[in-house]
């Protein structure tokens, strides 16, 4: 009896492998006749199925029909998926494809900056666009080497001037971080050796609206090669660790939370804190590292740094040492021995550097800093306080 029982076992098991065998085969046959297979035929390695038999005589044609429907359906979505999120490539909305000549950046240092009316991608040195920003450290971008500067965008600048005739609904960037520069080994014929990334998260949908989260990552290398290629310059690409962190953090959105997306909605408020997460993983692991030259790295490691002194010289600071910046719109505050602190409107400390007293004095008497208002200089001591509050 138990050999009888052994090989029935068997048979079960073999017909039930011949029927995971048989459904295996119809999936290669569709994705075999789809265009655009190629985006997936080699990453694609499951399938969620949901199957709904029914024993009763003259369902397997209606059944098998809803499975191949099912299938079908699940391929639409990864091709899809895998046309929007090209890696080193923009989702175009003109040409509704991340493969069109709108979708590279034109060289290492350029970064995404939105879209034109029309849906194309728009590129902006990455330097020009720190110095369009005002950002109070942009000429640290040409030391050698160079600053890592990382900058947040979110969702609604980067969609800004897109016309609602070209947004197709496909594809929509839930926020992003460019950042650079990172040294780049360079050939002789290359010039500067520099990359900048622009980092998004963006939400791609289905034909059936089913949603789809993830991170895609533009760049190329110095003398114009592809992000693919950028690797074998160097031992390890110092990007990394945060971005694999960044795309971690995302996969944990849920499928309902996708569902409810819409501008201002809890999906786009948990992406920007992913982002911001991932932005201060970028300078705080790649300037602090890799950016510092050994005597800094002793200064920082004495606990010299002007930045642990920041909030200590800001809290108190007389009325006087707290000045505007009047082409970056920061607030700068002075402390002892040079220590000069840049703080964002609302209390974040963005950098903090040594000036000797002529290159302040300078900067005042050339009005670039003024005096900070009233209820800018009290609105900082505020946040300073209390920097969680509303």
């Amino acid at each position: 009896m138990t050999r009888h029982n052994n090989v029935m076992g068997n048979d079960v098991e073999r017909t039930a492998e011949e029927a995971i065998a048989a459904i295996e085969r119809l999936t290669r046959e569709l994705l075999a006749r789809r265009e655009g297979a190629h985006l997936i035929e080699n990453d694609l390695d499951r399938l969620i199925l949901e199957i709904d038999l029914s024993l009763r005589d003259g369902a397997r044609h209606e059944k098998g029909a809803e499975l191949r429907r099912q299938i079908d359906e699940l391929l639409d979505d990864a091709v899809q998926h895998a046309a929007v999120f090209r890696p080193g490539q923009a989702y175009c909305h003109r040409c509704a494809s991340a493969a069109c000549e709108h979708s590279q950046p034109p060289s290492g240092r350029h970064v995404f900056v939105g879209y034109a009316p029309t849906g194309a991608p728009k590129w902006a040195d990455f330097a020009q666009r720190c110095l369009d920003l005002r950002h109070p450290e942009v000429d640290r971008l040409y030391d050698e080497p160079p600053a890592l500067l990382a900058l947040n965008h979110t969702a609604e600048e980067l969609h800004n001037g897109l016309l609602r005739a070209f947004d197709n609904g496909t594809f929509a960037l839930l926020g992003q971080v460019t950042a650079g520069f990172y040294a780049i080994p360079a050939r002789a014929d290359e010039g500067r050796g520099v990359v900048a990334l622009s980092i998004q998260a963006g939400l791609s949908r289905s034909r059936r609206g089913r949603p789809r989260v993830g991170l895609n990552l533009l760049a190329r290398g110095p003398g114009g090669e592809g992000l693919d290629r950028i690797w074998e310059r160097q031992d390890d690409l110092p990007w990394r660790r945060p971005v694999r962190w960044a795309q971690t953090a995302l996969s944990t959105l849920g499928p309902a939370l996708l569902k409810r997306s819409r501008r201002g909605t809890e999906l786009e408020r948990r992406v920007d804190r992913i982002l911001a997460g991932l932005q201060r993983r970028l300078e705080r692991g790649n300037r602090s590292r890799s950016r510092r030259t050994r005597h800094a790295q002793q200064r920082h490691q004495s606990g010299r740094r002007p930045t642990r002194k920041a909030i200590e010289d800001a809290r108190g600071a007389p009325d006087e040492a707290f000045l505007h910046d009047t082409r970056s719109g920061v607030l700068v505050v002075l402390g002892d021995r040079g220590r000069t602190h840049f703080f964002a409107a609302e209390g974040k400390l963005v950098s903090s550097v040594r000036y000797s007293p002529g290159a302040i004095d300078k900067k005042i008497k050339q009005d670039r800093w003024q005096p900070a208002t009233d209820e800018q200089r009290e609105t900082l001591r505020q946040w300073l306080v209390d920097p969680d509050r509303p």
